[in-house]
């Protein structure tokens, strides 16, 4: 409060304090109860002037508050026009020292009228504003945190591998020669791959723009990590493409030579999965990660018998913070198709270079951006996925594996 109009109402409430002492001495002195009437008029006009006073400290007490709380946008344009000015990089590109701008980001987001709810005439007592623009996430579990990974100052992985194997060794009658075995080596290449996302804002949005920032980088790298997601599952291999692990691995074994062919009554998608694990391991891999879609899993989770008993069992349990089949991990990711299914050993049978990492920069150096007054927003991640040993990884579609693995 100000302390003039403080001490103003501390001196008039004073002043009417004495006024009613001398009305009530009055009321006592004057037989007909009468009270005198200047002092009743006097104590009118303090009445009045204390009201004034209040008046003029609630008007300044509504200001008070409107200043305590940030500015609430009637449309998207202005709540993103407020945020970017605060870094020292835009500035220097606003100001044409230099005619584009990288930045770390940082979350500090804010309310638009966009969102329903936001309405300037309930702004009186000040708005509360909550953190954060609100959206539906990304892939939950990225490829990244279950494909080890590194980086690399090239362009091209290139990395040995064993093409085949003859091996004849084994008991050798003395003075007698063993037999030679064979092996063939092969030079295999990984390339590095760009994987981008652009868009554009106008230059006026760089002028005011509280917390874009924060919302952009989780936005875009989580929409880029997304891109990366399905290139590491399902990519060709062929240029822009990553090869990914549905191309690269080792299809689910159908053939009449396979250690299941027609032998398992009334297969189930749990049923491929053990067999998946089998084929691994009768290839000297030991599984660490089964990739499915949600759809997938929770199907197998609520299959049942003709009892209406689960058919699951014990096979499916929690634990390390992570849902396990048959005690392996299960990854659920949104950018393998409901169908297929990819087990494997993933800490042996790829490996992802990053050339570099997920980085979102801002521009001017784009088309007629400059001319209009526009500024662009790219994220870009540039890596190679190099598959060393499709062998590790069996991957395959649950209906055809079924019907290869059922008895006839």
């Amino acid at each position: 409060m100000d302390e003039n109009i403080k001490k103003q109402l501390d001196d008039v409430c004073n002043i009417i304090d004495e006024k009613l002492e001398k009305s009530a001495k009055s009321i006592k002195d004057n037989v007909n109860n009468e009270v005198d009437t200047v002092i009743k008029g006097e104590v009118k006009n303090l009445v009045e002037k204390h009201s004034e006073i209040v008046d003029r400290l609630d008007k300044i007490e509504v200001e008070n508050k409107k200043d305590n709380f940030e500015k609430v946008y009637t449309n998207s344009r202005d709540m993103i026009a407020d945020g970017l000015n605060k870094s020292e990089s835009f500035k220097a590109m606003k100001e044409g020292s230099r005619s584009s701008a990288n930045f770390e980001l940082k979350a500090d987001v804010l309310i638009s009228s966009d969102f329903t709810g936001a309405n300037s005439a309930r702004d009186a007592s000040g708005v509360e504003r909550v953190t954060g623009i609100k959206f539906n996430p990304s892939n939950v579990t990225n490829m990244l945190n279950v494909i080890p990974t590194a980086s690399t100052s090239s362009n091209v992985i290139r990395f040995v591998k064993e093409n085949s194997y003859t091996d004849n060794a084994g008991a050798t009658a003395e003075g007698s020669a063993p037999s030679d075995s064979e092996f063939a080596l092969v030079a295999t290449d990984a390339i590095v791959q760009k994987m981008a996302s652009v868009m554009t804002i106008s230059q006026e949005m760089l002028d005011d723009t509280p917390a874009l920032a924060g919302y952009l980088n989780t936005r875009l790298v989580g929409k880029l990590n997304t891109v990366i997601d399905d290139q590491l599952i399902g990519g060709s291999g062929s240029s822009p493409n990553l090869l990914g692990l549905l191309n690269g691995g080792t299809a689910f074994d159908t053939s009449a030579s396979g250690a299941f062919y027609q032998a398992i009554d009334n297969a189930q998608e749990l049923d491929v999965l053990y067999v998946a694990l089998n084929q691994l391991a009768l290839a000297n891999y030991s599984a660490n990660a089964i990739v499915l879609n949600p759809t997938d899993f929770h199907k197998i989770a609520l299959l049942k018998d003709t009892t209406n008993e689960y058919l699951r069992g014990n096979s499916i349990v929690s634990a390390d913070g992570f849902l396990r089949i048959n005690g392996v991990p299960v990854i659920m990711n949104n950018k393998i198709s409901a169908g297929n299914f990819i087990a494997g050993d993933f800490t042996q049978g790829s490996q992802v270079f990053q050339r570099e990492g997920v980085n979102v920069a801002f521009g001017y150096e784009d088309s007629d951006n400059f001319s209009k007054y526009l500024v662009s927003v790219r994220a870009i991640a540039r890596l190679a996925h190099a598959v060393y040993l499709p062998d590790a990884f069996v991957r395959g579609a649950f209906s055809s594996a079924k019907s290869a693995i059922e008895t006839p």
